[in-house]
């Protein structure tokens, strides 16, 4: 992808089977989206759902450097945020003139144990 830019449109769909270890129960979950750590964009919080349906979209100016789309899967809670999981996206594997990429990503855990969940996510190039 380098060479062109334009814009990444970012839909955050959904996640199932979220899972925390530090709560027994269910997630106030949202989203953190972005390409550089100096950008980020988020989902609103989705109470009591390992499930949650966001639906939103977000757009980012693309710039050379924008390889990787990084999504962070939180749990909102009263003292601040809890990691529920993280996943990158490298987006020079998606050929783009074929059609949006569309899928459903693992939160891969660390240190071998199983899944923290999945999450949907839908990403289009507009030049």
């Amino acid at each position: 992808m380098s060479g062109s830019h334009g814009t990444l449109e970012v839909t955050i769909i959904e996640a199932r089977h979220l899972k925390d270890q530090d709560i027994v129960g269910k997630n106030d979950a949202f989203v953190e989206v972005y390409l550089d750590k100096d950008y980020k964009q988020r989902t609103k919080t989705i109470k009591n759902n390992n499930d949650p349906q966001w639906n939103e979209t977000f757009t980012f100016n693309l710039s050379r450097n924008h390889d990787d789309l990084h999504l962070h899967v939180y749990d909102d809670d009263a003292v601040g945020k809890d990691s529920i999981g993280e996943a990158k996206i490298d987006l020079r594997k998606h050929d783009f003139s074929k059609g949006a990429f569309d899928e459903w990503i693992k939160l891969p855990a660390l240190l071998g144990l199983r899944s923290k969940g999945e999450i949907h996510v839908k990403i289009e190039h507009k030049e």
